[in-house]
């Protein structure tokens, strides 16, 4: 897994007289179902990027299509998946492209920690884990593009992959930066901070809408179009985008329904509610950590909670209707 630089809080006085005041933990009023695994992965599951999960056998989980038959090397951590190509990478900054079928297409030692990559075509783009960014030819073995941006100290584990944008593409930066490289001139066109913090500041979520940009740190979402930059600041925890709308999973126990230049259209608050993860089906989901499903309709008017099989204290991955924890799974079928 990436090295990163942990932040230990003292909190020895919280600890000894927690147990005199009332826990701070989401209780729901009520639980009007229960919610088992529908089955078991061959394999735990080790690691967690943005765009999928690595088991302990070595396949990996993909937002797309779920579990893959395929395994990467051993000890390596799954990147992305694009066009039926999965790439990963070593600890040492060794990289590879694998098939389905597992037949390698390429392999390259960076010398660099990778954090996260995207592959176009034969582009591969790349965020190094000391916050470097480089644009990289997989058929010709040749850098077109690398800056070293400025240090990092501790980061999200969610770190999100670049974007390739026809010609343009978009890299999320460790130090809360969205930076743009034309792949004709391989320049940078601009250069967008979405959040200014010192730590654990870089960019976990990016996505397009139509002509518009979105994109999030920890603690800030931005919404760009070709006109205006809109801002949200906001802990975030997960964020789902349906269509116009973005469904925004916050620190303090709120889901949020805004729009996409981030207008605030309504909202719900579970108090206490320390959120995991969100899938969607006919409704939003929000996994709650204490061991609960919170299910809300897409306008946020009515909630319905189920309780889950236990609480969630290991690594999870969700890939639409379906929620990955640990060695279990569960796909949505609640009505």
């Amino acid at each position: 897994m990436i090295k990163i630089i942990k932040v230990f809080v003292f909190c020895i006085v919280f600890i000894l007289f927690s147990g005199c005041s009332s826990k701070s933990i989401y209780e729901p009023n009520r639980v009007v179902g229960i919610v088992d695994y529908d089955g078991k992965l061959p394999a735990k599951i080790v690691d967690v990027t943005r765009s999928g999960a690595t088991l302990e056998n070595g396949q990996v989980i993909v937002r797309k299509y779920g579990l893959l038959k395929a395994k990467i090397p051993k000890n390596y951590r799954f990147l992305s998946f694009e066009n039926k190509k999965i790439i990963s990478t070593s600890p040492t900054g060794n990289l590879e492209i694998e098939t389905l079928k597992e037949k390698n297409i390429f392999s390259y030692n960076f010398k660099n920690i990778i954090a996260s990559a995207k592959l176009n075509k034969n582009i591969l783009a790349l965020v190094f884990a000391n916050n470097s960014i480089e644009l990289f030819n997989i058929k010709q073995k040749k850098i077109l593009f690398e800056k070293k941006l400025d240090n990092i100290y501790a980061v999200d584990a969610r770190i999100a992959n670049p974007y390739f944008l026809g010609t343009l593409v978009v890299f999320p930066t460790l130090d809360g930066r969205l930076v743009i490289v034309d792949t004709n001139t391989n320049k940078v066109i601009k250069d967008i901070v979405v959040s200014s913090k010192k730590y654990f500041n870089n960019v976990i979520f990016l996505n397009v809408l139509d002509n518009r940009l979105v994109a999030a740190t920890q603690n800030r979402i931005i919404s760009i179009d070709p006109k205006n930059v809109y801002f949200m600041n906001v802990g975030v925890k997960d964020i789902i985008f349906l269509g116009e709308r973005i469904f925004i999973f916050t620190k303090d126990g709120r889901i949020i329904l805004s729009s996409s230049t981030l207008q605030n259209l309504k909202e719900r608050k579970f108090k206490f509610a320390n959120f995991s993860a969100a899938i969607y089906g006919n409704f939003i989901y929000a996994i709650e950590k204490s061991g609960y499903l919170i299910a809300v309709d897409k306008n946020l008017i009515t909630a319905n909670v189920y309780q889950l099989p236990g609480p969630i204290n290991d690594l999870m991955f969700t890939t639409g209707k379906t929620l990955y924890y640990n060695n279990e799974y569960f796909k949505l079928n609640i009505k």
